[in-house]
């Protein structure tokens, strides 16, 4: 997509940096009063239907067989993880994809994907430092601290390698071959998924205000009808979704990969997207113009039209309110079994 020449782009983009920095300033002070049972603390005798189905526990063996061998890859060089994982990847989520939803079921999908983050960190900025500030405080702020320095590439190996942990003591406890390294690993993902539906109630609640401030119908409606308009003025609400959306992405990188998370996470990527576009439609309504600059439409340099785009932009912050209601649903029923 190209870029165009704003002769007061300077101001514009210093504001909104500053409002960013602000934001995760906000954020970050926010997450680490963020209060979460411990395991330690954990009530490990509460009742929770670990219950996998016998076939489901044979492909969560297959499965743990080829975390195991990324495992043992994670602590050699990048060059060895890359060829484990290039015969493991996609195949490996495709199997965890085959299992039912359930405990074993998210820290398998859990741990796939942390190892699949750790050969992206290779390649990117995988040696820096890890910042346990910012992380989970009952789950993974111990294993960032107990690595004394440790790298974030270091930091997702361990992640994974618990929630790897987690899954195998479920297969264990299926097969009758439980032990105190067992019961007290079952104990631990007992309390994190206890956690883990206030973290997702905590998503609820930052992006459930965002419906109310988009003028996006649940009626479907010709997009002649529709317009890319709120209720409330542009700046409120370019600076409201852009905060809510930050803290639910700090809190959404908390949560394991179970189906809250999958369903806060597509309602956040619905308003994000929706809230891309609206500045689009915005800007091509402000187009600015200057004695030594002009700045083209947006859209019509992509080809795009101002009604369409705005049809598309409501159509997208109704499925971000659809997934955030059903996430909400989801959680309720939850708590009341």
């Amino acid at each position: 997509m190209r870029t165009f020449s704003n002769p007061w782009g300077g101001r514009l983009a210093w504001r909104r940096a500053a409002g960013a920095a602000a934001r995760a300033a906000l954020c970050a002070a926010w997450l680490l009063g963020f209060a979460l049972t411990s395991p330690a603390q954990g009530d490990a005798g509460a009742a929770r239907p670990y219950g996998p189905r016998e076939k489901d526990v044979r492909r969560a063996e297959k499965v743990l067989a080829k975390l195991r061998l990324l495992e043992e890859a994670a602590g050699e060089d990048a060059r060895a993880f890359r060829g484990v994982a290039a015969k493991l990847y996609p195949g490996l989520f495709v199997a965890v994809a085959e299992l039912r939803e359930g405990d074993l079921k998210t820290d398998l999908d859990t741990a796939a994907f942390l190892y699949a983050e750790v050969g992206r960190a290779w390649a990117g900025a995988g040696e820096a430092a890890a910042d346990c500030g910012r992380e989970r405080p009952d789950i993974y702020r111990p294993l960032c601290l107990g690595l004394r320095g440790g790298t974030r590439r270091q930091l997702l190996a361990a992640k994974a390698r618990l929630h790897t942990r987690w899954a195998a003591a479920v297969v264990k406890t299926y097969k009758g071959e439980a032990d105190a390294a067992t019961s007290r690993a079952l104990s631990e993902m007992q309390a994190a998924r206890g956690n883990d539906s206030i973290i997702a109630a905590r998503v609820v609640e930052t992006l459930t205000p965002l419906e109310g401030l988009a003028n996006a119908s649940p009626v479907h409606s010709p997009y002649q009808e529709q317009r890319a308009a709120s209720k409330v003025s542009f700046d409120r609400l370019d600076a409201e979704f852009a905060g809510a959306l930050d803290t639910a992405g700090a809190l959404l990188s908390w949560m394991p990969r179970g189906p809250a998370f999958y369903r806060l996470t597509r309602a956040r990527r619905s308003y994000s997207d929706g809230l891309f576009w609206y500045r689009k439609v915005h800007q091509s309504k402000k187009m600015v113009v200057s004695a030594s600059a002009f700045v083209p439409d947006p859209l019509k340099e992509l080809g795009l039209d101002a009604e369409r785009v705005g049809h598309a932009v409501a159509n997208n912050w109704r499925a971000a309110a659809r997934y955030t209601r059903t996430a909400e649903q989801s959680l309720s029923l939850a708590a009341r079994q």
